[in-house]
């Protein structure tokens, strides 16, 4: 998938947003539109965010194949957020190995 800006929470104290917090993420999941690599639409819901070794990621779930799961690096650029492809095979599976620990 190609880079994509992603908008953020508008809360005020995003490490403490949860279930309780008032900001409206829980009544309105993040959905965007992303490209493949052959050049298609998908839509996807970013689910998490996580922190791992000095960076940020997102794991986003394809909404019309529900099996699909994705994580992207999230890297900031002009003040925004944007979604960059892990290429790095090594740390790709390095992360799946956080993801599921994060997920047990």
């Amino acid at each position: 998938m190609k880079e994509k800006e992603i908008n953020n929470c508008e809360c005020e104290d995003k490490e403490k947003c949860n279930e309780n917090c008032n900001c409206g993420c829980e009544e309105n999941p993040l959905i965007i539109e992303m490209e493949d690599i052959d050049g298609e639409k998908v839509k996807v819901e970013v689910v998490g965010t996580f922190d791992d070794q000095g960076k940020s990621y997102a794991i986003v779930n394809d909404l019309d194949n529900t099996d699909n799961s994705y994580i992207f690096e999230v890297q900031t650029k002009d003040d925004n957020d944007i979604l960059v492809s892990i290429d790095d095979e090594k740390e790709f599976d390095r992360l799946c190995k956080v993801v599921e620990e994060l997920t047990k």
